[in-house]
């Protein structure tokens, strides 16, 4: 009896353990939806970071090295962070090149045909590593070694089966596809970005492995060699295409089949890590003890539990994919529903993208400092210490509006030089600045989606999301048979802009986390002081640094020369008018000292 009794106390803290562990890997799910992308690797660092202190409570108790482990969690953790941010700044700026080798059809076929991709590989793995992490987690903090191997091959086998599913799904249905986008080139980038459904799933499976068992570094290792190689191999195969003069479909597979390349290159450094660790493997004949009980128990309830835990995750992450879906089926044909041909409309699509990679880059950057911030939210709900969750709630969603804030400014007022720097030329400049006016609510909608997960609202982002892809296809319908990609661009303003706002009022009713008048004067005031100097600058600097430089050298001082500047102004102001307080600035972390520092240079006003 009294074994029963142990064993039904372990399995009480283990299920309070699972019961943490999944609240937190919702919260993450939900940055994942608001953020444009924050991978599975932020999810499952940031679960095992939390979670596995409590799930592993156990076994640290046995060990006795439970004080020892936990700083070089947290070092993973970063070491996994500093990875994810290079590989999306990779991923995200390799868009440039290839707009400029390839040219704006190119580019417009890439953009029209990736979100396909990203809405199949979300549903065959979004939620199925912050699963696994789970599962190995805790398995791991009970000592059960066979069953996190067989997790594990489990998890393989339901994301290999996804993968190719959707492998097939792809494969078949290019053809159909090109003809509802408008473009018939564009079936061939369509399989070719299928290709790599082949592999990523199987390596989303080995990274939700490692980050149960709370080691970072293979997942941080594998994104980055993912994300290397497959922007060395899109510049390859361009570079390759147009030296042999493919045509623009072919150029634009050679670009899409970098995905499956870093996918392969990814996957490679897991297996090999993987392969590594078996062989170091001694202890065979308790792993083989313990097949017996595993395998008695089967893989159909791991897999069960697998799927229940994935599926929250999943349709949370589908949301974002979706409104890049509604773009890719709607504007390109609706262009040339007005009398362009097929290419014509797939150039105008390349340009309506252009300001996309800047916007992704700001709300990528805002999603980690949201991140940060509501890290110290969960911590204070667990802590029973609701004013302190309020409070950081509150600074979560002041810090979403000042970044948001600030880079729409400046990529509006900097859009004809950032337009000439980026891609050589000014073409729809109206546009650029249009989408880049787009920052603000994509910042805001992914910091408050985090703080809403953080405190327990699990559907509302995902529900805002999938509310504006319905309203930006209304307005596209409705908008851009009379004014193009700029009507594009407005429909997606408005419908980014609503579920911003709603998404700020949820949190506004699940937090009381408001914005004090005195803060809201000081981002006006900020911005006021930024626009003037960006003013002043582009039409004084401009006119005699084309006198010495060429244009597109020009353009690039400018709008480099003027990100700093209108940066460094903004936080300036933003501190000394008081939109920004000591309290804000000491609640960052390491802001006590960055806090007196500030004094010091007299940016935080007297008393405050």
């Amino acid at each position: 009896m009294s074994r029963e009794s142990k064993e039904t106390g372990t399995r009480v803290q283990m299920d309070k353990a699972i019961t943490k562990e999944q609240g937190i890997g919702r919260m993450h799910a939900g940055v994942s939806v608001g953020a444009t992308a924050l991978t599975d690797a932020d999810i499952g660092a940031k679960l095992v970071d939390e979670g596995s202190a409590g799930g592993a409570s156990g076994s640290e108790s046995r060990r006795g090295d439970h004080g020892g482990r936990r700083p070089s969690m947290v070092k993973g953790a970063a070491i996994l962070g500093v990875a994810v941010i290079l590989g999306k700044l990779l991923g995200t700026l390799q868009k440039i090149p290839l707009q400029n080798l390839a040219g704006d059809r190119v580019f417009g076929i890439y953009n029209a045909v990736y979100p396909f991709y990203q809405l199949l590989l979300a549903a065959a793995t979004a939620g199925v590593p912050v699963a696994v992490s789970i599962m190995v987690a805790e398995q791991a903090a009970v000592g059960g070694r066979r069953a996190v191997y067989r997790t594990l091959q489990v998890s393989t086998l339901l994301l290999a089966v996804a993968g190719v599913a959707g492998f097939g799904l792809m494969w078949a249905g290019a053809d159909p596809i090109a003809r509802w986008i408008g473009d018939p080139a564009a079936s061939r980038a369509i399989r070719a970005s299928a290709l790599a459904l082949w592999v990523v799933p199987v390596m989303a499976a080995l990274r939700g492995y490692y980050q149960g068992l709370g080691r970072m570094l293979p997942t941080a290792v594998s994104q980055l060699a993912e994300q290397t190689v497959r922007v060395a191999a899109m510049l390859s195969l361009l570079v390759t295409g147009l030296a042999l003069d493919w045509s623009d479909g072919m150029l634009a597979a050679g670009a899409t089949a970098g995905s499956a390349a870093g996918g392969m290159a990814g996957l490679a450094v897991l297996t090999w890590l993987w392969a590594r660790e078996q062989r170091k493997v001694d202890d065979r004949r308790a792993l083989a003890a313990e097949e017996g009980a595993i395998e008695k128990r089967g893989g159909r309830r791991i897999a069960r539990r697998l799927i229940g835990l994935a599926v929250p995750v999943t349709l949370g992450a589908l949301a974002l994919p979706v409104l890049g879906v509604v773009d890719s089926l709607s504007v390109p044909p609706l262009l040339t529903a007005g009398g362009m041909s097929g290419a014509e409309a797939m150039a105008q699509f390349g340009l309506y993208s252009r300001g996309q990679p800047l916007v992704q880059l700001v709300v990528m950057i805002a999603g980690a400092v949201g991140g940060a911030l509501v890290h110290g939210l969960v911590s204070a709900r667990a802590q029973g210490d609701e004013a302190a969750a309020r409070a950081q709630a509150a600074l979560a969603m002041k810090g979403a509006w000042w970044i948001g804030s600030g880079a729409a400014c400046g990529l509006v007022l900097l859009a004809p030089a950032m337009n000439r720097m980026l891609y050589a030329d000014e073409a729809a400049t109206t546009t650029f600045a249009l989408v880049g006016l787009g920052a603000v609510a994509g910042t805001v909608s992914a910091i408050a989606a985090a703080v809403l997960q953080g405190v327990g609202v699990v559907r509302a982002p995902a529900l805002y999301m999938l509310a504006a892809a319905a309203l930006k296809a209304a307005l596209n319908a409705a908008i851009v048979p009379a004014y193009g990609i700029a009507g594009a661009a407005g429909a997606g303003l408005a419908a980014l802009g609503a579920a911003a706002l709603l998404s700020a009022a949820a949190v506004r009713r699940a937090c009381a986390a408001r914005m004090p008048a005195r803060s809201l004067a000081g981002l006006v005031l900020a911005l006021a002081v930024m626009a003037a100097a960006l003013t002043v600058l582009e039409r004084a600097a401009y006119p005699a640094l084309l006198e010495w430089l060429p244009p597109r050298a020009a353009a690039t001082a400018l709008a480099l020369g003027g990100t700093g500047l209108g940066a460094a102004l903004f936080l300036a102001a933003g501190l000394r008018f008081g939109g920004v307080s000591a309290r804000d600035v000491r609640a960052l972390p390491g802001g006590a000292k960055l806090a007196a520092r500030l004094r010091r240079l007299q940016l935080l006003p007297p008393g405050d």
